[in-house]
């Protein structure tokens, strides 16, 4: 054992690998369905790990830090500025208006605790579940004029509050939003989802234009219908247009036809019908009898995700653009937002940076996939250069300070890193060739870079953990249950009777401006319905940002 302690702390990089291992491992364990989080999990052993006095070098946990930052910022960019005008904006309020309430009751109840700053900004980051803002407070606390030992003490506290306080934070929130709040409405949130889903224009028993849940299907048909013989596939297809048949191909005889809108048809011809399965069934029936032929459907077929851009399709609804005449012969399979799934409707808009997997003939999915935006085909490399330059440009921007009293007051590097990634995103929408970095690299830069240095910052704060448990532990508890319900309960009010925001849609964005999936999800289980995701994307790109930035400003408050 004394070697491997020994080992540790002669190579101190490994013991910062052991944190993230174990940490993925506890945070992957479920509590009640709900798992913690790699984050989380490495702060906790990195606070077990950090009993061995093992040194952390800060510069790495600085870089770990700006590699999150701008990897977040990145990928919330397109989504920031989208919220910054239409309906968005009354999404952008709620979360505004949460966070603020959120950092107003962490300085009242840290003030009435008598807690440190460190704890209160622990505080702050447990309760509100926004372990960034660990990386913030950090940094404001290692610029206040102290002693070098006290600053370090009290960013060890920054780590402890927030393991105090994250656990009630995430399954506080999760209960509130999924079982509490939807008493408080007095709404069923099954009832409610389905009533929006018809009011969108999809209801789960009907097979629509866009209905986004079935398979597709490419079936061939003989053509018995004397009434559609002479016609053309245009004509054909308009007859089902509200559920989007396509003819791809025609075999006439032993001659194989691509379909062209102009194409006569003729009794006999065998028909290609592509389209979702059962409106393919349905109306395949209505057409002739079914036939095998093999060689009719034997045609490429390729789905491709592609990321909107262009400002032919950003802002148009699904509906608009379903009857687009490049649009014929291509389904949409799933569209992401922010990383979640979000429900093919009619109504739904298609934002900038929205993922959209595209199925059809190869040569109609490339078509369409050039005027939506840029195609995704898998690529590993990465704008370095963008990202290298993007931290400085944001670290410059952000170090400059004015002094009040003996306090430095500036935005910090931190904050002007997450701006600066937040650009970058922002560019990379318009101009798809500058800036690129794959969903997979961003993914990995946020939950290596997060869970690193939050694993780094709990090493630090291992020798300080039993002190501080045992001076302010159950006070710290109790106030983070505080800090984590009321700006949920002021949100809630504040989105129904203000902004007059649907229910099921305000719980979505409270949990969005609270940075909490796992919330997104149980509300989602709830209601039996994806739809709540509406409104969550706009306050969670908002959150990410003014939540982080508050672990600086409660220093500078509370210093």
């Amino acid at each position: 054992m004394d070697w491997a302690v020994g080992v540790l702390r002669h190579y101190p990089e490994l013991a910062v690998f052991l944190v993230l291992g174990l940490g993925a491992w506890v945070g992957g364990v479920k509590l009640g369905g709900v798992n913690l989080g790699t984050p989380t999990g490495a702060l906790f052993v990195g606070l077990v790990v950090g009993q061995l006095e093992i040194p952390v070098s800060g510069t790495a946990k600085s870089v770990l830090f700006m590699l999150f930052l701008v990897g977040n910022g990145y990928s919330i960019g397109p989504q920031f500025f989208r919220s910054l005008r239409g309906d968005g904006l009354r999404f952008l309020a709620l979360a505004v208006f949460q966070a603020t309430v959120g950092l107003a009751i962490s300085i009242v109840v840290a003030s009435a605790l008598g807690l440190d700053v460190g704890l209160s900004a622990g505080l702050l980051s447990g309760a509100l579940t926004q372990s960034p803002a660990i990386g913030t407070a950090s940094e404001a606390i290692m610029a206040l004029p102290l002693p070098e030992a006290e600053r370090e003490r009290l960013v060890g506290h920054v780590a402890i509050g927030d393991a105090l306080c994250y656990v009630f934070g995430t399954f506080g929130t999760i209960w509130f939003l999924s079982r509490f709040a939807p008493r408080l409405l007095k709404i069923d949130l099954a009832v409610e989802s389905r009533a929006l889903e018809e009011e969108l224009g999809v209801t789960r028993d009907r097979v629509g234009l866009l209905s986004g849940y079935q398979a597709f299907a490419l079936r061939a048909h003989r053509l018995d219908d004397v009434e559609l013989a002479g016609k053309t596939i245009a004509d054909v297809e308009a007859r089902f247009a509200g559920q989007r048949l396509y003819i791809a191909r025609v075999r006439r005889g032993a001659e194989i036809i691509d379909a062209a809108p102009d194409t006569l048809l003729a009794a006999g011809d065998v028909l290609s019908l592509g389209g979702r399965r059962a409106v393919v069934m349905e109306c395949g029936a209505q057409i002739g009898a079914e036939v095998d032929d093999r060689e009719l459907l034997d045609m490429p077929i390729t789905v491709l995700t592609v990321i909107a851009a262009h400002g032919d399709y950003v802002g148009r609804t699904l509906g608009e653009l379903a009857v687009r005449h490049e649009a014929r012969g291509v389904f949409l399979r799933k569209l992401t937002r922010l990383g979640q799934k979000i429900p093919i409707l009619p109504g739904t808009e298609v934002q900038r940076g929205d993922r959209l997997e595209l199925i059809g003939p190869a040569t109609s999915v490339e078509r369409v996939a050039a005027r939506i935006g840029r195609a995704d085909r898998g690529g590993i490399g990465s704008d370095v250069m963008a990202l290298g330059l993007a931290v400085v440009i944001g670290g410059f921007i952000g170090a400059p300070y004015f002094l009040a009293g003996e306090f430095r007051i500036g935005l910090g590097t931190s904050v002007g890193a997450l701006l600066a990634g937040i650009i970058l995103g922002w560019i990379h929408s318009h101009r798809p060739s500058f800036g690129r970095v794959p969903e997979a690299a961003s993914a990995l830069m946020i939950s290596l870079g997060l869970a690193g240095f939050v694993g780094m910052t709990g090493m630090q704060a291992g020798p300080h953990f039993l002190d501080a448990i045992q001076d302010s532990g159950l006070s710290l508890l109790l106030g983070g249950v505080v800090v984590t319900l009321v700006p949920l309960a002021s949100a809630l009010y504040f989105g129904r009777r203000v902004l007059r925001l649907r229910p099921i849609l305000l719980l979505g964005a409270c949990a969005g401006a609270q940075t909490q999936t796992p919330a997104l999800a149980a509300i989602q289980d709830s209601a039996d319905s994806r739809i709540a995701v509406l409104g969550y994307t706009v306050p969670y790109a908002i959150g990410q940002i003014l939540l982080t930035a508050w672990g600086s400003v409660i220093v500078g408050v509370l210093r």
